[in-house]
């Protein structure tokens, strides 16, 4: 045979009795990958099955059984039938007889699941059954102490030193404050000893530090320090504050925002960019202080704010922490509108998952939005009785922490 013949022979068809191939395997359409029919066992115990392609599209749970069962498969009493996917091809391609040319025709591609008929709990027993087993469990073994940061954020609001009121004057806001930063102290052995100890801290200091002259014409009479001492007072009472915090963690920020005690003022009228304040002042102040001894303090930083801004945010383990004094708002049920008005006007504390406010002397915390929480800070000043005398309400001053984690945050605590 010639080279030309036995190309010639190669490029026909092979023919019924050169391949063994039956009528039926020639008719059978190509299939696409991942759809070939067969049966696949899952441990639970259902089977996914891919049945054969057909020219109509499956209709009722009837149909799906009927199909199914026309693989051979027998549908064990106690399990149904359901459809989980079906596919058109449109492009489906067989041959209608040996020899003829190969055409395309539309077929369904299905794919089903016999699963029990009832949930999985009831099956297994009763109610009563389910809750008992669950709360016999095994408890997984607890998790050793994670290396992730986890942050301390403590939050010192509205101390307006040098105010007199029914807790008493200067002698008893510095005694308080005192007696907070040993529990402080405390907190944070706690902290320590139930595998949460912080590795970095935050101050946090939500203004209205001093208790000012210009807010209300009474300050003149009643207030038991001079404007200069109570800066003096504040100074020394957050060094003392800072100190602790140095002494125990290798990280500390501090940072404070703009009030309205503490505001610059002529008569009730501000002066200066809201940064002209004496609680960012004095922050500025320790600030300084502390950079003439960077071997004692160059782990500590400082965070205020910008010049023409009173509110800042900060990154607190992986969290965006914002800190505002709560007076640019009237009452504090108002909280959210002028929170979501500063998202939308893109300022500091827009991204904030978490809001830190004072002003209104009370503890309140309330979940916002998707996540996102605001903590209303309590009070450490000697009482606001103009507020009680009008509304009933007291106030109880305490200083609050709380913990900050890859989580999220806890041990939200008033100390």
């Amino acid at each position: 045979m010639t080279l030309t013949a036995d190309l010639d022979a190669l490029l026909q068809p092979a023919s019924y009795q050169q391949t063994g191939a039956t009528q039926t395997q020639r008719l059978q359409p190509a299939v696409p990958r991942g759809w070939e029919e067969g049966v696949r066992y899952d441990p639970g115990g259902s089977m996914v099955v891919t049945a054969p392609p057909a020219e109509q599209p499956p209709a009722s749970e009837a149909d799906w059984r009927q199909r199914v069962e026309a693989m051979g498969l027998v549908i064990p009493e106690g399990f149904r039938v359901r459809l989980t996917e079906a596919r058109h091809d449109p492009a489906a391609w067989h041959r209608d007889a040996q020899g003829e040319d190969a055409v395309t025709r539309a077929v369904w591609r299905c794919r089903y699941v016999i699963e029990p008929a009832a949930a999985a709990w009831l099956s297994a027993g009763d109610v009563d059954a389910l809750v008992r087993d669950a709360m016999r469990r095994r408890r997984k073994p607890r998790t050793a102490v994670d290396t992730a940061e986890r942050a301390l954020v403590v939050v010192y609001a509205d101390a307006q030193a040098g105010k007199v009121g029914r807790d008493g004057g200067t002698p008893e806001l510095i005694a308080r404050i005192a007696d907070r930063f040993d529990r402080l102290d405390d907190h944070i052995r706690d902290l320590k000893a139930i595998g949460r100890g912080p590795s970095v801290a935050y101050w946090a200091d939500a203004g209205d530090c001093v208790e000012g002259f210009e807010n209300t014409g009474q300050q003149a009479f009643t207030n038991d320090l001079t404007l200069t001492e109570m800066v003096r007072v504040h100074r020394r009472v957050t060094f003392e504050g800072l100190d602790r915090l140095a002494g125990r963690f290798d990280r500390v920020v501090a940072a404070t925002c703009g009030s309205n005690h503490a505001r610059v003022r002529r008569g009730k009228d501000a002066l200066g960019p809201p940064v002209d304040d004496w609680g960012i002042e004095v922050m500025s102040q320790i600030a300084d202080a502390y950079a003439r001894n960077e071997d004692a303090y160059g782990h500590v930083s400082f965070v205020m704010p910008e010049r023409w801004r009173d509110t800042v945010s900060l990154d607190v383990a992986g969290h965006i922490v914002g800190l505002a004094h709560g007076h640019q708002y009237a009452r504090p049920d108002k909280a959210g509108d002028w929170w979501r008005g500063q998202t939308f006007g893109r300022q500091p504390i827009a991204d904030a998952d978490i809001l830190i406010t004072g002003h209104f002397h009370h503890f309140r915390s309330q979940q916002m939005g998707n996540g996102r929480l605001w903590i209303q800070a309590p009070t450490l000043d000697n009482g606001s009785d103009w507020y009680t005398v009008r509304s009933g309400e007291v106030s109880t001053s305490g200083l609050l922490v709380f913990s900050v984690g890859p989580d999220g945050w806890d041990d939200l605590r008033i100390l």
